[in-house]
């Protein structure tokens, strides 16, 4: 519902306390998001009050209003009053729906849309060590044993046998000028993303690789052969060159992905307990030593391997949630609270303790940009009073909330 108004777009403010719950829950559909966004750009005012409710709510002002809310007798009130008025809306139903979550930045949102003024300060800031988001850092081993900074290097870092190697930005390239393949034997090259890291590859045959923190990938510096194989240790998003006589293959310690061309992430992290292969478009067959029997997937499904156990899984999902991270977002639904801080652990190069292994079960789910630093996402994991994180510089320990 909304109304235009001379210089400014005016909205239902509970249509747009809906809107934000549903990013942070990661329920926000296409259509939704883009309305979010027109709202955010449709005056300075709303980007600043976007900003302040995300970024600068001091976490013992929320616990205290938070704590002060008697939850229980709210939402019995407030199902007493739902059996005696049955026509609601269904926008103030879902708004209902995320009043944990909101509570506090929502009384911020309608106290500032009232009329106080832009440039005052209602809210303190939170004085603390911030925690910034990771970014484009990587290191390149060459066949010779050389390690390059990449975050250090620009421009053409080796030009051998007709094989130019370049970084820009935050991508490093390879590029066969001589269009021949040398007689002497393969050379590999080995990059290597660490915590708070990202980077972009392009191989030799075009393939595009992004590679996500803590992450290892070994692969030659030309293709030969009648396969085109890379080893994987970490999490990588591939588009893959097409090459119907040179099947491209990602070998990881408990499987191989082979493909022709096509997109797909893979999730390989030693430490996990699951590693897994999510297709977005094309088909991979999945096999190896770590499973029984090869498996073949299809657009929008997930195989997932349980490392304890050996269980294999193949289902249907949202590619959204598994490729959210190559997009710069966080985004997760109804995840247990330890698989998420393990993202957490190896974007922001922080570590996790838990007071209780109970603590680490708890689920949560919430759409935001992972470029943020640190302190929005612990607020999300607060807002709803189960979770109480103490920071001691870049160490983090969850606690039960009251």
């Amino acid at each position: 519902m909304m109304k235009q108004g001379k210089n400014d777009m005016e909205y239902d403010p509970f249509v747009i306390a809906q809107w934000i719950a549903a990013s942070l829950t990661g329920e926000l559909s296409g259509e939704e998001e883009r309305k979010l966004a027109a709202w955010r750009e449709s005056s300075a005012k709303h980007e600043r009050l976007y900003e302040r409710l995300l970024n600068e709510e001091n976490r013992r002002w929320k616990k205290q209003q938070f704590d002060s809310f008697d939850k229980e007798s709210g939402w019995k009130g407030y199902k007493e009053k739902r059996s005696r008025e049955r026509r609601i809306s269904r926008g103030w139903v879902r708004f209902v729906r995320y009043a944990a979550v909101l509570l506090v930045p929502l009384c911020v949102a309608l106290y500032l849309w009232k009329g106080q003024t832009e440039d005052k300060s209602v809210l303190p800031v939170m004085a603390s060590h911030t925690i910034e988001p990771g970014g484009a850092k990587a290191s390149l081993i060459l066949s010779t044993g050389d390690v390059v900074d990449l975050a250090a290097t620009s421009g053409a870092i080796r030009v051998n046998d007709g094989m130019v190697i370049q970084n820009r930005g935050n991508m490093l390239s390879y590029q066969d000028t001589a269009g021949k393949v040398p007689t002497d034997s393969l050379m590999y090259n080995v990059v290597t993303v660490p915590k708070g890291g990202e980077y972009q590859l392009v191989l030799s045959d075009g393939t595009q690789v992004y590679l996500n923190s803590m992450t290892r990938i070994r692969y030659p510096v030309r293709f030969t052969g009648d396969t085109r194989d890379v080893e994987l240790e970490g999490e990588a998003y591939f588009e893959v060159a097409r090459d119907e006589e040179k099947p491209f293959v990602v070998r990881t310690a408990c499987y191989d992905v082979t493909v022709l061309g096509t997109c797909f992430n893979v999730a390989a992290y030693r430490n996990d307990n699951m590693t897994s292969t999510t297709l977005v478009q094309g088909a991979v067959e999945v096999s190896g030593k770590g499973i029984a029997e090869a498996r073949r997937l299809r657009v929008d499904e997930r195989f997932v391997l349980d490392k304890v156990t050996g269980k294999v899984t193949v289902e249907k999902v949202d590619v959204s949630y598994d490729t959210a991270w190559k997009e710069g977002k966080f985004r997760f639904r109804d995840v247990r609270l330890e698989e998420i801080m393990w993202d957490v652990e190896r974007w922001y190069d922080v570590t996790v303790e838990y007071d209780s292994d109970e603590v680490k079960d708890f689920r949560f789910g919430f759409n935001m940009s992972r470029h943020e630093t640190i302190e929005p996402l612990l607020r999300i994991f607060e807002l709803n009073g189960k979770v109480e994180i103490e920071r001691n510089g870049n160490m983090l320990k969850v606690k039960r909330g009251r």
